[in-house]
């Protein structure tokens, strides 16, 4: 936790009734006073010690919050044996053991632990279950998980009936599972195995599981042997054709493109191919290849061919061509492929979408009047289509760069009064300014950057326009306004209470745990807070080494919070929307790879919003959203344990991460806006995209980059770098970008 988030009014409140409350590694303090929940230190839960723990609890702490399970056991084991036996600790203790895997130990550490820690009860019998699970006591575990209700622990009986052997019991919870209105697809295809697997003799719910499995279940773990299952309890009736198509694009959507590609290949000699519309498994298979990453080539070819073939989806088969051949880098042959789409199908809503796709082409290569007049084309054409917006700034932006700055400024000026959005719309300020400046106005385009600057502080479009202003050497204004004088005295500081259990939680280093259990009790922190509502929520959840909810609450806040420079009434906003968790992680990452200072965590706010556990539709994971197979090489590299599931670890995570963008920033001379680019959109891309920008400067490059998702990443990530370079050095900690690309 750094200094700030640490500081004085922030202060921690254990809530323990019955005796004073001491920490875990203090000395006594005296109760503090009343919070904004109304809470004090004698509350419901009773002293669970009144011996403290010597200084060694910083380490044993700070690695069970980076989940070294032996490392921390080992440290938790050389305590002195009255600090072990207390209960907190014990329960510690057996939350370590089982994250090693040590049901035994955990076991003993379990018992009775109840009666001294109440508020973690339910969490104690939970724990004790699922050591009895590992230590082979399936019977006792699986009747506590079969008293509850919900898909998870009636899954977690499956199981463990399974493993007594008692298949009816089992196959009861599996049931359960199955029929629950809010199961996961992952608890779905689980609880359908373990009733394939228990089958004897099977029936007609359990050759139906294993085709669910290999169909619409086909990528997940538990649908491994689905194939051989079918086989085995229908033999008679294999996979028909429209269910291995079903498998087929299963697969296809997880990325698994070989796989998927197989399973098309056995439709042929399928029963009920005869009842697949004509060319319906040469489509699928196109389909499939324009998922795949580096196979646009054969995508191209191949929906060519279905296009070629007629029928309903000619056109949209014939469009996605196009786009494959794009993504190919074959762009003149994906003109020409958009041009003949809207010639062959010109009434379909794809001959539209070609309309934009060909002067969008145009752009990328530099020709500035051609895409000027097609994006013009365009809008007068499809006036009320959703990419309008779109095309009116990149024709603007087209004309810039081909040298027609009136009229350039003219739609740019227009552009920033329909533009809802104030970052974009000051975003769009700027290349009016620029557009009024190459007209020779250079009075405009002065107070046009100049009330960017000071509108959008700490933004891209301000970080855009303070270079700007520089380059023409008029005056940049102050990175943000000192604020207002306020016209009542400040309120006092606010004092909020952690509740439990929630701060023994987060004592113990259990920072997801106590996050969580802080969620549950929200209610009783804001109860008497009133107005004040969010800054109690934020000043509590500021105490934990975790943000996700925190950046989820921050954005209710107002932005009046953030228009002025931070003062001691809006501090806790800017902590709470600019949080800084992991803070000895990031920072010694920063140092090893010589990173600017808060880049990690503004990437993580924008990647993940500082949810560990974060997955992606397209596999990425974890803090950094790193895909498996980007991650494992840097993971060789910096010699740490290859194991992708370790990408949920915050410290893991945010190594790798690191590296990461050290090697973008490597690559791109230390350009960090392009080094962002890159990150979401490729390095390879970006390299691409900037190699046909001959002259371009930084703003307009990243106007003009293809991918929407990577242009709108960039601006956000750069505008949270520099709120974090503000918070932690002021002004001089706010980065000035160069205008040139290289």
């Amino acid at each position: 936790m750094s200094g700030r988030e640490g500081a004085a009014r922030l202060l921690l409140a254990l809530v323990v009734a019955g005796a004073s409350c001491r920490r875990l590694d203090a000395s006594h303090t005296p109760d503090p006073p009343p919070s904004a929940s109304g809470a004090t230190a004698r509350d419901t839960e009773r002293a669970i010690s009144s011996t403290p723990i010597g200084g060694e609890a910083t380490t044993w702490r700070a690695l069970v919050r980076d989940e070294q399970w032996e490392a921390a056991w080992r440290a938790l084991n050389a305590l002195p044996d009255r600090d072990k036996s207390r209960p907190e600790l014990r329960y510690l203790r057996g939350r370590v053991a089982l994250a090693r895997g040590d049901g035994a130990s955990a076991l003993a550490l379990f018992d009775g632990l109840e009666a001294l820690l109440p508020l973690l009860a339910g969490d104690v019998e939970r724990r004790r279950a699922e050591a009895r699970v590992a230590t082979g006591s399936f019977v006792e575990a699986a009747e506590w998980f079969a008293a509850r209700s919900g898909p998870a622990p009636q899954l977690d009986a499956a199981r463990a009936f399974e493993r007594a052997n008692d298949p009816r019991r089992a196959r009861a919870a599996a049931d359960h599972v199955v029929m629950a209105d809010k199961k996961t697809r992952v608890q779905e295809a689980e609880a359908r195995a373990i009733r394939v697997h228990l089958a004897s003799p099977a029936g007609d719910t359990e050759r139906a599981d294993s085709r669910w499995l290999a169909t619409q279940g086909a990528d997940l773990p538990a649908a491994a042997d689905a194939l051989t299952q079918v086989a085995k309890l229908d033999p008679g009736h294999p996979l028909t054709a429209r269910e291995l198509l079903v498998r087929a694009h299963t697969l296809a959507e997880a990325g698994r493109i070989d796989d998927a590609l197989r399973a098309i290949e056995l439709v042929a000699s399928a029963p009920g191919i005869e009842k697949l519309l004509r060319g319906e498994r040469a489509r699928t298979r196109a389909q499939v290849l324009f998922r795949a990453r580096g196979r646009w080539s054969e995508a191209a070819r191949a929906l060519s061919e279905c296009a070629a073939a007629g029928g309903q989806d000619a056109a949209e088969d014939a469009f996605h061509a196009a786009r494959a051949l794009s993504r190919a880098d074959r762009d003149e042959e994906a003109i020409r492929g958009y041009e003949d789409v809207q010639r062959r199908f010109a009434k379909t809503t794809w001959a539209e979408q070609a309309s934009f796709f060909v002067p969008y082409l145009r752009m990328l290569h530099g020709e500035w009047k051609e895409c000027s007049h097609g994006f013009d084309a365009y809008v007068r054409n499809h006036p009320a289509a959703e990419q309008v917006r779109e095309a009116r700034s990149d024709s603007a932006l087209c004309k810039l760069l081909g040298g027609d700055a009136r009229a350039s400024r003219l739609e740019f000026e227009r552009l920033v009064e329909d533009e809802p959005d104030p970052i974009a719309s000051a975003r769009l300020a700027n290349m009016a300014a620029l557009a009024a400046l190459r007209d020779g106005d250079r009075t405009h385009a002065v107070t046009r950057w100049t009330d960017v600057a000071r509108s959008r502080p700490l933004s891209w479009p301000a970080l855009v326009a303070s270079a700007r202003l520089s380059e023409v050497g008029a005056p940049v204004p102050h990175p943000i306004e000192p604020p207002e004088a306020p016209s009542l005295p400040d309120p006092p500081p606010l004092v909020v209470a952690i509740p439990p259990p929630a701060d023994l939680l987060h004592q113990l280093g259990l920072e997801q745990d106590a996050e969580a259990a802080l969620r549950e009790r929200e209610s009783v922190l804001t109860s008497g807070a009133g107005a004040r509502a969010h800054e109690a929520l934020c000043i509590a959840y500021g105490q934990l080494d975790r943000a996700r909810r925190r950046y989820q609450i921050a954005q209710a806040l107002p932005s009046s919070l953030f228009a002025a420079a931070p003062v001691a009434r809006t501090r806790w906003a800017w902590d709470c929307a600019f949080p800084v968790p992991y803070a000895d992680a990031v920072r010694e990452a920063e140092a090893n790879e010589d990173l600017p200072r808060g880049l990690l965590w503004a990437v993580m706010r924008q990647e993940s919003g500082f949810d560990p556990d974060a997955v992606s539709a397209a596999k990425a994971i974890g803090l950094m959203q790193l895909l498996p197979e980007t991650a494992r090489p840097i993971v060789e590299e910096l010699a740490l344990s290859r194991d992708d599931a370790r990408l949920t670890s915050p410290t893991y995570a945010i190594r790798v991460g690191a590296r990461v963008l050290h090697k973008l920033l490597d690559e791109f001379h230390g350009n960090v806006p392009l080094a962002i680019a890159a990150y979401n959109g490729g390095a390879e891309s970006v390299e691409r995209w900037a190699s046909r920008a001959p002259g371009m400067q930084l703003d307009t490059f990243v106007e003009r980059i293809p991918f929407k998702e990577t242009r709108e990443y960039v601006p956000r990530v750069m505008g949270s770098l520099a709120h974090y370079g503000y918070l932690g050095a002021g002004e001089a900690g706010v980065p000035k970008i160069g205008l040139a690309l290289n």
